[in-house]
């Protein structure tokens, strides 16, 4: 099975459909000050508070928690958003990932870079030439990594602005995962586009 989609981007458009302004901006993590495996749950919710959501799910027998999360801003046109989530199994750290659409940390990039990666042939050496820095990484067990021994990169981007009706949004979600064995060899590839047109509510019910 392929590594599935972020969460976050569905996180995201739920957002936007609302036209709410979520939480305390954040800036991108370094991910040099957590580690997968080592880090817990209980350091990232003092590092970064109360996040906007939370979800369970299961790799196999294994029981996975995400926290997700969430800021968007609502202007005339575009409502950028950052949005991250950090996955755990067992209270340590097993996945993080984070997107963008402000211009000073825009996390967009170009899918037609998956055409040239190869499953069973591309190293993780030639994926980070090829696409730079992921903005997510996971080991197993995550929705990403759902076999002992593989970790995986995730590519992702999120951008949602109102259409000329003032009425409406329209969020397109682009996410491209990689995961790879214990050799670095790429063994799947997934790379999922969508979008989404959803009207626009105001705070109060009204549009």
């Amino acid at each position: 099975m392929p590594p599935r989609s972020s969460a976050r981007a569905r996180v995201v458009a739920l957002v936007l459909a609302g036209a709410c302004l979520l939480g305390a901006d954040f800036s991108r993590p370094d991910p040099a000050t957590f580690s997968l495996g080592t880090t817990t749950e209980q350091e990232i919710r003092q590092r970064f508070g109360q996040p906007y959501g939370q979800a369970t799910a299961r790799v196999g027998d294994k029981l996975v928690t995400t926290l997700q999360y969430t800021y968007v801003e609502v202007r005339s046109t575009a409502l950028p958003a950052r949005a991250m989530t950090y996955t755990f199994h067992e209270g340590r750290l097993v996945g993080f990932d984070y997107s963008s659409s402000f211009v000073v940390d825009e996390t967009a990039f170009d899918e037609s870079i998956a055409k040239q990666i190869n499953r069973g042939e591309s190293t993780r050496a030639e994926v980070l030439a090829l696409a730079g820095t992921p903005t997510g990484q996971f080991i197993y067990p995550s929705p990403q990594a759902t076999a002992p021994g593989r970790h995986a990169y995730v590519y992702g981007y999120s951008r949602s602005e109102r259409l000329p009706s003032g009425r409406t949004i329209e969020t397109t979600n682009k996410v491209l995962a990689i995961a790879f064995d214990d050799r670095d060899v790429v063994v799947e590839i997934s790379l999922v586009i969508t979008s989404i047109s959803k009207p626009l509510v105001s705070q109060g019910g009204s549009s």
